[in-house]
């Protein structure tokens, strides 16, 4: 009988000496040295560490933990990548097509050259009264008489007036190159989601 408890007894020693060797742990410690335990303790667990099998084969590994820094560029890109992914179901909801994109681009730079015309015409309309004026104050001078004050300040509104115009042709002109680039963009994007 005697027999019978020490084998049992040595069998259990067996059995829990084998449990806690299929517990180990290996990680490295504050010297930089690499340590083997059946436990990490909880100020190297954020280092990361590595769960062994009775073999010593690693059967888990725990990662670091992101630094302040990994974890903002982490957020940042996938805040990047909702963005994105936004911006892909935008244009795939306006734009079924290559040539949907197209349509509506030759639209947009129609509008565009449609106002820069009108500005035009209207410069050319503000020259022509600017002659007008011009010619008048012209009549006064030559009559002796002081150019009426009436007539400098038509002048002085048709040149503010032309040199607005003038600017909006200009802001008009570069959104036009603006649009050219935003669509090249959107083209090269939407062939890329569609598989052309």
């Amino acid at each position: 009988m005697k027999w019978k408890i020490t084998n049992a007894a040595l069998a259990l020693t067996l059995l829990w000496s084998a449990q806690t060797m299929a517990e180990l742990y290996r990680y490295v410690d504050d010297k930089g040295v690499t340590v083997l335990d059946s436990r990490v303790p909880p100020k190297f667990i954020s280092r990361g560490y590595e769960v062994l099998d009775a073999h010593g084969r690693v059967k888990l590994v725990v990662p670091a933990a992101p630094t302040p820094a990994e974890r903002d560029a982490r957020r940042a890109a996938l805040e990047e990548q909702a963005q994105r992914d936004a911006a892909d179901a935008t244009l795939l909801r306006l734009y079924s097509s290559v040539a949907d994109l197209d349509r509506a681009q030759q639209r947009q730079l129609q509008q565009i050259d449609n106002q820069i015309t009108a500005a035009k015409t209207n410069i050319s309309e503000l020259g022509d009264e600017r002659e007008a004026l011009q010619s008048r104050a012209a009549t006064q001078e030559r009559a002796g008489k002081p150019v009426d004050q009436s007539i400098l300040d038509q002048l002085a509104g048709v040149d503010a007036e032309t040199g607005r115009l003038q600017r909006l042709i200009q802001r008009q002109e570069e959104e036009t190159v603006k649009v050219r680039e935003d669509f090249a963009r959107k083209r090269e994007r939407l062939e890329f989601l569609l598989g052309d």
